[in-house]
């Protein structure tokens, strides 16, 4: 049964992140994640934190009492004694979380897809979700229900669950349908607020594109730099300057190719094709959405 739980219970490697589905094809899949996150901590307490924006629903249940000041944002969510048994919920949010542990601990957590949340939710109210589900803040809850269903997959690891993934698949509906009976009406279903880029990756980025503004950009390249997805760099990309990727970009360009074009020895042409754009017609469209007026024109007026 060992085996079993091995692939039903992994090890978190990236904090408070969901654990990836097994890749095999055939296979059937638990629509929850569950994963363990513990350490020894014998000398200095040992800490984590993490500013990128989390978009889970997660269970985290203490399976041995651990000493731990956690906080997310400014909001200390626990800051001492944390008991064998107790049961914390997060959801989304974009604000930087830090823990502190002062002693070893063992935490079991169980996670929950937006997809998961969204059937849950349809089979329940008979339509899918307006909008994406952001359920709750975090914060310790006692629920009998909640307790005993946890408690249920948290014995997985030890023992396998007696039906697999199947087994696993079944308590995680019940834990689901039961959060969205608790709390689907309680909070707005919102995006959670984006945090900005923090000032040293965008410094990073905008120097990036700099460099290499006469080569070909990617959103790939440039959320790579930043340590984030595509999805969640476009997003705190725009919240810290007010423009998304493309368009900054898109200005970077334009701004480079006004000064080109002031040398008389470059055609239109040799600008666009310079600053990367596929032809003049793209070029001469991009410039005047920008600038205001055609590159020909606006040439003309400042070489008066």
């Amino acid at each position: 049964m060992q085996a079993v739980a091995r692939q039903l219970v992994s090890r978190e490697t990236k904090w408070q992140t969901p654990p990836p589905k097994p890749i095999k094809p055939g296979d059937r899949v638990a629509r929850v994640g569950l994963a363990r996150w513990g350490r020894e901590v014998t000398g200095a307490p040992f800490e984590m934190s993490a500013d990128e924006t989390s978009d889970a629903h997660f269970i985290t249940y203490s399976l041995k009492q651990a000493d731990v000041r956690f906080s997310i944002g400014h909001r200390a969510v626990t800051n001492g004694i944390v008991k064998t048994g107790r049961v914390l919920l997060q959801g989304p949010t974009s604000a930087r979380r830090q823990s502190i542990s002062h002693e070893s601990f063992d935490f079991f957590r169980v996670y929950f897809s937006q997809d998961i949340l969204d059937e849950c939710f349809e089979a329940i109210f008979g339509k899918r979700p307006a909008s994406t589900l952001a359920l709750f803040e975090a914060h310790f809850v006692e629920d009998r229900i909640l307790d005993s269903l946890t408690q249920v997959l948290a014995g997985v690891d030890r023992n396998g669950g007696f039906l697999g993934p199947c087994f696993v698949d079944s308590v995680g509906l019940a834990l689901t349908s039961h959060l969205l009976r608790l709390y689907s009406f309680r909070t707005p279903r919102i995006k959670p607020r984006v945090s900005p880029l923090p000032i040293w990756k965008l410094r990073r980025v905008r120097d990036f594109i700099e460099e290499n503004l006469f080569h070909p950009i990617y959103l790939s390249e440039l959320s790579e730099l930043a340590g984030l997805s595509r999805m969640h760099f476009a997003a705190q990309f725009r919240a810290a300057t007010g423009q998304t990727p493309h368009a900054y970009l898109l200005q970077r360009k334009i701004k480079r190719a006004q000064t080109l074009l002031s040398d008389q020895t470059l055609s239109v042409a040799d600008v666009a094709s310079i600053v990367g754009f596929k032809n003049k017609a793209h070029f001469a469209s991009a410039f005047k959405k920008i600038v205001g007026e055609p590159p020909s024109r606006w040439r003309s007026n400042i070489c008066w």
